[in-house]
């Protein structure tokens, strides 16, 4: 399994690539993938906390 640490080495090389690029367009695309590799990165860390993605705080205290 992919670590959240990995995903966001992902996201940062991304951004490092987005740095040098000098076509707008496909910066606009690096810079939107380091977005999803940093939200991945996030949602992985929450799953591995045993959050429920996609469930509110109040529901899993009802739950619980």
């Amino acid at each position: 399994m992919t670590t959240p640490a990995e995903y966001r080495e992902f996201a940062l090389d991304c951004m490092r690539r987005a740095e040098r690029e000098e076509n707008a367009g496909l910066r606009d695309i690096m810079m939107g993938l380091a977005r999803i590799w940093m939200r991945t990165s996030i949602e992985v860390e929450r799953y591995m906390a045993g959050d429920e993605p996609g469930r509110s705080q109040e529901s899993r205290r009802a739950r619980d």
